[in-house]
């Protein structure tokens, strides 16, 4: 497994750990700073995987 789809992964369990702790732990709402979570760990996937993409081309 490459660095960009590590790092992704890693990304998908710190939002996967940072939702379950505060909806159940916390006793949180779901808000917009969630929601804004999301799209960004979102955006920076897509990043990692383009950047990943990139570098196959230039080998």
């Amino acid at each position: 497994m490459n660095k960009y789809h590590w790092s992704s992964l890693k990304l998908i369990i710190i939002i996967a750990i940072t939702i379950i702790l505060s909806t159940y732990w916390l006793n949180l709402k779901i808000g917009y700073g969630i929601v804004f979570l999301f799209v960004v760990v979102g955006y920076t996937i897509y990043l990692n995987f383009k950047a990943s993409k990139n570098r196959e081309d230039e080998e």
